[in-house]
């Protein structure tokens, strides 16, 4: 009587809770986590930092105004005092194809303050407007240091959504690893509950039989032992349950007591055909990624180093108008003349072993990247492999479980009937519910495991991502974060600021 008095309170308390608790399934607790998670805003950040460097590059091509003015007093030729005025202006850019192009423009005045040779003007203004250009023939024709660094920041730009994405793979990983052993603790519960459930309704009829006169008191004993037993493993199941919640709600920013539970579904929608597969895991992989990368970086060095091992051999020209002003002993002057040149620069480096080693350095490490993307190929096929191997193993193990079960409920309904009867022993009966606890808990870890090479899998091919909205921030979101803290997500969890949808392999949309 203590023990129904016991149970069914605590079995009405636990039913309450599940039914209150909200059911969720690993793409809510994914979108959860990423609102949430502090270093998914960080590795967003990172990201449209990179992107950041391909604006530097292109800069490199706008023009630079340079102006200056000043005033100086000297001496003449002659020994007399001279003030000098001048001011001048220039325009200059960097050409994609390597040369330069500038404008300049100055204006001169002196005055000295006395007058030597009167034939000499003064004061005399000059003014003089010229264009100039630079083309190279040799060293930095084609201006690679441009288009390498377009190249560099292209490279880098990817190397930082590498990262990113495999600091996402590896929170979902985390996250899987959670949330299943979350799974499989209520499974655990689920399948004591049963048990509980099915040893009450024996000890109620035993306890009948009992005070008839027709069961002895160590049946009794023994049905209230097993209950006693279930009891104290389910509180136990019960506290490793608190602890698993206790770290999801952590990730998703939740309350540390709030209920959920996991769900137990399988989905069964993804390709199955191992071209197919690897192919989509290629296109995802992070790591591939990342190698491209610096596959990348590595031959923009090369083509860099190969380009600054070049002689120097430039032609420089320029033409413009010079123009003379001023006042003489015998009246005014004013000349003005076309002016222009031309000629060639050449320069070159006696000791070039540094560019040597620098070509070297990039062609080794050109290698260790093609040696690394070997490895990672091979890496994605034999994972892929094995988790369609094991994938396939696992749904007939799950076939069989179900018979399984069938078999073992079967059993035990004999045995409860020819317990009735009185021709088999308690413990017997309690033997066989145990042994279908066994099997339907099995059957429920079998389920769970098949789940998570199936969760494995769409990670591996980025389909995990599909319908799940990750945090992308703008500079001018950062700065008013920064500048209000109140508005601050990090304060309110559950605040998503800035999203970017994903497509089913993963990528951007």
């Amino acid at each position: 009587m203590k023990i129904r008095k016991v149970f069914f309170p605590l079995l009405f308390m636990i039913s309450a809770a599940q039914v209150q608790a909200e059911s969720m399934s690993l793409q809510q607790v994914l979108q959860r986590v990423l609102d949430h998670y502090p270093s998914v805003k960080t590795a967003a950040l990172q990201v449209q930092k990179a992107k950041q460097e391909n604006i530097k590059v292109e800069s490199q091509l706008s023009w630079i105004l340079n102006a200056g003015a000043g005033y100086e007093r000297d001496t003449s030729f002659f020994g007399t005092a001279v003030d000098r005025y001048n001011a001048q202006g220039s325009m200059n850019r960097q050409l994609s194809n390597g040369g330069s192009l500038g404008f300049n423009v100055s204006l001169l005045d002196e005055n000295a303050i006395d007058i030597v040779v009167p034939t000499i003007p003064n004061p005399l203004t000059k003014t003089r407007v010229d264009a100039n250009y630079r083309h190279k023939f040799g060293k930095g024709s084609g201006n690679p240091g441009y288009k390498e660094g377009l190249e560099v920041a292209s490279a880098g730009e990817l190397l930082a959504s590498g990262d990113r994405q495999a600091f996402y793979d590896q929170l979902a990983s985390q996250v899987i690893d959670i949330y299943l052993a979350g799974a499989i603790t209520q499974a655990r519960i689920k399948n004591i509950n049963k048990s509980i459930e099915r040893t009450h309704r024996l000890h109620r009829y035993i306890e009948k039989e009992y005070k008839l006169g027709l069961s002895e008191e160590k049946d009794v004993l023994q049905v209230e032992a097993r209950l006693r037993i279930n009891e104290a493993d389910k509180k136990s199941l019960q506290v490793a349950w608190q602890n698993q919640l206790i770290s999801l709600n952590r990730l998703m920013g939740r309350q540390w007591q709030r209920e959920m539970l996991p769900e137990t579904l399988i989905d069964r929608s993804q390709p199955t055909t191992f071209d197919i597969l690897y192919q989509q895991a290629q296109t995802y992989s992070s790591a591939l990624k990342q190698v491209y990368a610096r596959l990348k970086i590595a031959d923009s060095t090369i083509r860099t180093r190969r380009d600054l091992y070049k002689d120097d051999l430039d032609v420089v020209m320029f033409a413009g108008n010079e123009t003379n002003k001023g006042d003489t002993l015998f009246g005014g002057l004013e000349e003005s003349e076309l002016i222009g040149g031309v000629r060639l620069e050449f320069n070159r480096g006696l000791d070039k072993s540094g560019f040597d080693a620098d070509i070297r350095q990039a062609h080794y490490d050109r290698g260790i990247a093609l040696q690394d993307k070997k490895q990672i190929l091979e890496d994605l096929q034999y994972d892929l492999a094995s988790l369609l191997s094991e994938i396939k193993f696992s749904e007939q193990a799950l076939a069989a479980f179900v018979k399984s079960v069938k078999a073992e409920d079967k059993k035990l309904k004999e045995a409860v009937k020819r317990y009735k009867e009185g021709r088999i022993e308690t413990d017997r009966v309690i033997d066989f519910e145990s042994d279908l606890a066994i099997s339907e808990l099995s059957y429920d870890l079998q389920l769970i495991e098949l789940i998570r090479r199936y969760h494995q899998l769409n990670l591996l091919r980025g389909g995990i991502w599909k319908n799940i909205v990750l945090p992308q921030f703008t500079f001018d979101e950062y700065e008013r974060l920064n500048n209000n803290p109140d508005n601050n997500p990090d304060n309110n969890p559950g605040n998503n600021v800035g999203t970017q949808q994903m497509n089913a392999t993963g990528g951007e949309r």
